[in-house]
């Protein structure tokens, strides 16, 4: 069809010749496979027939009511995705259609108001279809939804689906945009966080609390650069943060609290500060902040080493495997979480828990969980490079750091020395936190003394932390070669470069640092002193002008030689020649 529209061939097609008719419904249209093509293309003729308000109530019809059991394959898949493709194909003329009566938009979104669990096809097509309505008119959008009552809590209603949650979250996006400024306002006097809070409640399962999680984690990042946003006012609020503990704690280990942590964790970022704050007092701290410190004791009781964990064991490439799980994971982030805040009053209430030693011992009790291993490195080295001293000789000297390093490597000795050994997962870690002791104990006197006293430090830094040191020092793919060979390698980079450029000055030539030019060895130029009198090409003859008068002296001595042994050798082949002639006249004599 294609060629025959390009050079002017065109015989119509099917929609074109059921357009001419008289009579034709949507359904005649739908059955043709060239449908969605034509509407992309943006056939005039059946973009007239889409925009009339009929035909767009036929098409809502086919997404927004379920078919029946009795109804042909074509009502309920074939139509119903058509339809989809269509009234979300982003063609304008549809869309102000849609806006330009009222109706339409409320058969649209009175679907949500069905009682769950919606159609798994028609929600994906109404949302997708509600989705590309917004994106093309925010403001309009947004507005239409201010006028409706209630159409947040039939989103929430839904917050299971997957389909109905991308709607919610796009709708909270619209604060980025010009149009949408204000929708977090709007937002805020919907109930919205309340209603997203009571969905952490431990009896409506993994999937609508991960939702509800979602949902505020995204108004949370919406809201980051804005320091007072109402959304983030109600959300920090002690009302909302204690229900959101009471749901956390409420069964020990769940989704509950793998997702509720996780909004937490996103709030606690909002008052992370760059210099220690020595002055604040539990008693001033945001509700958010103090909540998360008398809710300490429980949270940390989830995550000892002998509480109970009842995830089964995993096979893998190393054996069998006990994993932290997710839900234990997640204090331990957001353990990491307060730390990084900064403020002395949150320091000082970690420090009594005893948190510290509890994180070192899971670190070296899950050998092979690199998540766990991160999240612990995050807190030492915020520890080591803040300004609490008192909390760094905790970590240092009450946690016995060094010594922990110091057996760990030596277990990761005698692991590798075992057959088929390998060595241990948390050693890249722990390399990086012996580099930022080794750079902390040169400006803090009482950590160097420490490090100097353990009689085993010094042994694992001239042995493992040297050789690595050293190994990850070295050039991914070796070093440069040289005509010099590898035998001495420059350990340092700067060295190297000005070897190189040494030997490339040598055989390249270039300018001194007094600014004269040198020609190199093999430099090639041509030679304007060449006054041969010999053919036109050879007045094009490129003249090597580096090279030594010996070297051109040495090139010719065996072109003359070669010349002398051909002369002799044509004087004797001559000479040969003559002498059969003067034999047989001799015999001739006889």
């Amino acid at each position: 069809m294609s060629f025959w529209k390009t050079f002017g061939f065109n015989t119509g097609t099917a929609i074109d010749s059921i357009l001419d008719g008289e009579d034709y419904t949507l359904e005649q249209l739908l059955d043709e496979e060239e449908i969605i093509q034509e509407t992309k293309a943006q056939n005039k003729r059946l973009i007239e027939f889409f925009v009339e308000p009929e035909t767009l109530k036929k098409l809502l019809y086919y997404i927004t009511e379920e078919p029946q059991e009795d109804d042909d394959t074509n009502r309920k898949y074939k139509y119903p995705f058509l339809s989809c493709e269509i009234l979300a194909s982003e063609i304008w003329a549809i869309c102000d259609a849609m806006y330009s009566n009222p109706g339409l938009l409320d058969m649209l979104y009175s679907y949500f108001e069905k009682e769950s669990p919606l159609h798994p096809l028609l929600s994906s097509y109404t949302s997708r279809v509600a989705c590309v309505l917004l994106q093309k008119k925010v403001s309009t959008t947004v507005n239409y939804m201010k006028e409706r009552q209630g159409i947040i809590d039939h989103f929430l209603k839904h917050l299971g689906n997957g389909f109905v949650m991308e709607l919610l979250l796009k709708i909270i996006a619209c604060e980025d945009t010009t149009e949408g400024a204000g929708t977090l306002e709007w937002l805020c006097t919907t109930g919205l966080i309340a209603s997203l809070i009571s969905k952490f409640e431990p009896s409506l399962g993994t999937e609508v609390h991960e939702n509800a999680g979602q949902a505020l984690v995204d108004i949370i990042i919406v809201s980051m650069n804005s320091s007072s946003s109402p959304l983030i006012a109600q959300l920090e609020s002690k009302e909302h943060v204690e229900r959101l503990f009471g749901y956390i704690l409420e069964k020990g280990l769940s989704s509950s609290l793998q997702n509720g942590l996780t909004v937490l964790i996103e709030l606690l970022r909002r008052h992370v500060r760059e210099h220690h704050d020595d002055e604040t007092t539990l008693e001033n701290l945001p509700p958010i902040l103090r909540l998360s410190v008398d809710n300490l004791v429980p949270l940390i009781k989830l995550i000892t080493p002998d509480s109970e964990n009842n995830l089964p064991t995993l096979q893998t490439t190393t054996g069998k495997v006990v994993p932290i799980g997710f839900e234990r994971l997640k204090i331990v982030e957001f353990i990491s979480a307060l730390f990084i805040t900064n403020k002395l009053c949150i320091d000082k209430e970690l420090v009594k828990t005893n948190i510290l030693n509890t994180c070192l011992d899971l670190f070296f009790s899950y050998p092979w969980n690199n998540f766990l291993h991160a999240i612990v490195e995050i807190i030492i080295q915020s520890i080591l490079e803040g300004e609490n001293e008192s909390l760094k000789m905790t970590l240092v000297e009450d946690c016995k750091l060094i010594q922990r390093i110091v057996d760990a490597s030596k277990d990761n000795d005698d692991d590798c020395a075992k057959p088929k050994g390998t060595r241990k997962g948390y050693m890249g870690h722990l390399t990086a936190i012996s580099h930022a002791l080794l750079n902390i104990a040169t400006i803090t006197p009482a950590i160097d003394k420490l490090l100097s006293e353990n009689p085993g430090w010094e042994g694992f830094v001239r042995g493992e932390l040297s050789s690595i040191r050293e190994r990850e020092n070295r050039p991914l793919a070796g070093y440069i070669p040289s005509e010099y060979g590898m035998a001495d390698e420059p350990q340092d980079f700067d060295e190297l470069e000005d070897e190189d450029n040494d030997i490339l000055f040598e055989h390249m030539g270039g300018y001194d640092q007094s600014g004269d030019y040198h020609p190199g060895e093999n430099e090639f130029r041509l030679d304007p002193d060449d006054d041969s009198d010999d053919d036109d090409d050879d007045d094009d003859e490129m003249v090597v002008q580096g090279r030594h008068q010996e070297d051109s002296d040495d090139d010719d001595e065996p072109q003359q030689q070669q010349q002398e042994q051909q002369e002799e050798k044509k004087e004797e082949a001559e000479l040969k020649a003559e002498t059969p002639a003067e034999e047989g006249s001799t015999q001739d004599a006889v």
